[in-house]
């Protein structure tokens, strides 16, 4: 018997009680999804004040960054965001989430355990939770934990099936969009208009989860923002944002470095694909524009997708891992993105 850990928390009441219990942190209500379920942002910190004079191209195309983002005061604070269930059956980086939450709230995890040397590392940044960006897809999962199951239900829970009953599966999933009238189950992947919101339209009209994420990065310009995702029984690792400057390129695979290091310190492993700067822009069909990319662009600093392995039976590729690998995974994550921002942020 799979018996989940009371630590291991991803449902949306699961959610919702964390963020009953906020006291330190400013709780906003970024929008509600397609299908009218809120979205939450956990802000712990405050905004670092800009004095914005243009936007991001129109800062660039007269060769000062600083007239979107001036980052050179000796007040400033680095930011990270980070961003849970951006497809609904991927809720592993929720369940860490909300254990970082109750950490910055009283000290301990859900499973009592102290992490004092990580809360005071976030004193040390502003720190922008969403622990989950869409809880439509999240409700379409019936469960709160893939550790144990097989890959047909990861196949069939997060992806769906077509009207005839047959799995949508990947990238096939993909090549319908929105998918929601070609259906029969709408999995995790989708918000309940069945849009994708990886593969948004971006440069037209925007799902609301998706607007509300545009926005928060055009308002905060957080220093690194990292997209929590889940990819069946992989090695763990870090996809980079295709289509960035060299400079964003470069700052993501030294993070990915840094992370590979304090993986091997704690036992835990690190695939880092980043080595050269071609993230796949030149295949044919080149690798897409997706939000990482897009949000990268929207307010210049790097947005990067942590894909985890998520603990399936069968599923190609790693054995599976277990919930205690899944969420160490996950911490060692987090501290090293405040120490690395940290770091960064001493150096200027």
């Amino acid at each position: 018997m799979n018996t989940i850990p009371k630590y291991y928390k991803t449902n949306l009441q699961d959610i919702e009680n964390t963020i009953k219990s906020v006291k330190k942190a400013n709780v906003t209500t970024l929008c509600n999804s397609a299908g009218g379920r809120p979205v939450y942002m956990l802000c712990y910190g405050e905004q670092n004040k800009f004095c914005r004079t243009a936007n991001l191209s129109s800062a660039l195309g007269g060769k000062d960054k600083s007239c979107f983002v001036n980052k050179s005061q000796p007040d400033y604070k680095p930011t990270l965001l980070l961003v849970g269930c951006i497809h609904g059956g991927e809720f592993e980086g929720t369940a860490a989430l909300l254990n970082l939450v109750n950490i910055l709230e009283t000290g301990c995890d859900f499973a009592g355990n102290s992490f004092a040397d990580l809360k005071d590392l976030t004193d040390k940044i502003n720190l922008l939770i969403i622990s989950c960006l869409n809880p439509d897809g999240r409700s379409h999962v019936p469960f709160d934990s893939f550790v144990g199951k097989t890959f047909y239900d990861l196949r069939m829970f997060n992806q769906g099936t077509w009207k005839d009953g047959t799995l949508c599966g990947w990238p096939e999933c993909k090549k319908i969009h929105p998918i929601k009238d070609y259906v029969d189950y709408l999995g995790g992947y989708f918000n309940d208009d069945g849009v994708n919101l990886m593969h948004d339209d971006f440069f037209g009209k925007k799902a609301s989860e998706t607007q509300a994420l545009f926005d928060v990065c055009e308002q905060y310009v957080p220093d690194f923002t990292v997209l929590l995702h889940g990819g069946s029984n992989c090695k763990n690792h870090i996809i980079g944002p295709a289509y960035a400057p060299l400079e964003i390129k470069q700052r993501v695979a030294d993070f990915e470095q840094f992370l590979k290091l304090n993986c091997e310190a704690e036992g835990l492993s690190l695939y880092t694909p980043n080595v050269n700067f071609d993230y796949g822009e030149s295949k044919n069909p080149p690798v897409s524009f997706n939000l990482p990319s897009a949000l990268t662009q929207l307010c210049g600093e790097p947005c990067v997708t942590y894909e985890c392995n998520q603990g399936l039976t069968d599923a190609p590729g790693e054995k599976g891992y277990s919930y205690s690998e899944i969420y160490k995974h996950h911490f060692c994550l987090f501290k090293s993105l405040i120490e690395f921002l940290e770091h960064k942020n001493e150096k200027n």
